[in-house]
């Protein structure tokens, strides 16, 4: 990136060059005069050129050797049209550096008021506004680049929200699973199912037998605000019921997956019921 910067300021500097010799040989009349703007230039492409293969010597000065060779030049061409020449260091420079930009400004309206007299003074904003065009045309780059780069951060501000909650969630669930483990050394059924339902704040707990294995998946009752898991036991089937407080808790996933795995880990407690008349064999 900074050769191709080099190259296009020297490009630059090569079509002053390249204006003020044609001017000179073409257009100015006295020799001495031709001679001064022909050595001037020269040394100008020199310099030029010297800056291209040696720019990191050259660096610090690369925005104000041009005034050293411009001003003279378009003071001794007397050309009027060459003090817009001293605008271009300008355009390489601002807004990184202020200082060649206000030399240029400056030196144009001087040279105008030399040329012009009182009219010269007009040329002040109207290189002013020509020095400055430039900048919008950075600043809308650099507004393009600060707002795709705030749409990645919002982009990746979205994906770190994406693990963090997946990473909340696992530690919840984890929390969870080793609550469920403590209460497994619980005695009997009865403390294990009091311990689940304190643990969610259930209403309450119920099993009943199942005398078939038609229902396989969770049954959620809208109006009681239960919701039902059917177990596999060793001998037979089960159907556990929890009773929550609001209608709210059975749209959450999360909770109907923890009821779910409390209601298998009965059959740790259970193998089965011997006397299937009996509806409700547990109730906390």
């Amino acid at each position: 990136m900074w050769l191709n910067k080099v190259f296009l300021i020297t490009f630059l500097r090569f079509l002053l060059f390249l204006f003020f010799i044609l001017y000179a040989l073409l257009y100015l009349p006295g020799y001495t005069q031709k001679a001064v703007v022909v050595v001037i230039s020269s040394l100008y492409l020199s310099v030029a050129l010297l800056n291209y293969f040696y720019s990191f010597k050259l660096r610090r000065l690369n925005g104000y050797i041009d005034f050293f060779f411009l001003i003279p030049l378009a003071f001794f061409s007397g050309e009027p049209l060459a003090i817009f020449s001293l605008l271009v260091p300008s355009l390489f420079s601002f807004p990184k550096n202020l200082v060649p930009f206000f030399i240029s400004v400056l030196s144009a309206t001087a040279l105008g008021v030399y040329n012009f007299g009182l009219k010269g003074f007009l040329v002040f904003p109207l290189t002013l506004a020509l020095g400055l065009s430039p900048s919008y045309v950075e600043l809308l780059r650099s507004l393009q680049k600060d707002r795709r780069y705030f749409l990645e951060l919002r982009r990746t501000y979205r994906s770190l929200q994406e693990e963090l909650s997946v990473l909340e969630r696992e530690k919840r669930q984890k929390e969870t699973l080793l609550k469920l483990l403590e209460l497994l050394d619980s005695t009997g059924p009865e403390e294990y199912l009091k311990g689940v339902k304190k643990m969610f704040q259930l209403k309450a707990i119920r099993v009943f037998p199942l005398n078939d294995s038609s229902v396989k998946e969770c049954l959620i009752d809208q109006s009681s605000l239960t919701i039902s898991v059917p177990v596999s036991l060793e001998e037979g089937n089960a159907l556990v019921v929890f009773y929550l407080n609001h209608p709210a808790e059975l749209m959450d996933m999360e909770l109907k997956e923890n009821l779910s795995r409390c209601a298998k880990m009965l059959k740790l407690y259970i193998t089965g019921f011997e006397d299937k008349e009996q509806a409700v064999k547990i109730a906390v």
